[in-house]
């Protein structure tokens, strides 16, 4: 039997739903770049950190598929392409 814990998660934390349900996961992970989440993400656990990973993974899909969806509407213009040169 699988044990979840519901847990209610505030606004402006990536793209979680209000209440996320919370399981215990066992992952084989590189312990060094865990570490670097720790202190990059300034958090104070592991799980934490990949929790925090994983809104801005999610986040960062978000905007994508926003930018994507408004691409081809017009009235954006692109000043971006000209800095390379």
């Amino acid at each position: 039997m699988t044990k979840a814990i519901r847990r209610t998660r505030g606004k402006g934390r990536g793209t979680a739903p209000a209440t996320s349900t919370v399981r215990r996961k066992n992952m084989n992970m590189d312990q060094q770049k865990l570490d670097r989440a720790v202190a990059f993400l300034g958090v104070s656990s592991e799980t934490e950190a990949v929790d925090h990973a994983l809104d801005i993974l999610l986040l960062q899909q978000e905007a994508i598929e926003g930018i994507r969806r408004i691409a081809g509407t017009g009235g954006v213009e692109n000043y971006f392409d000209d800095l390379d040169e």
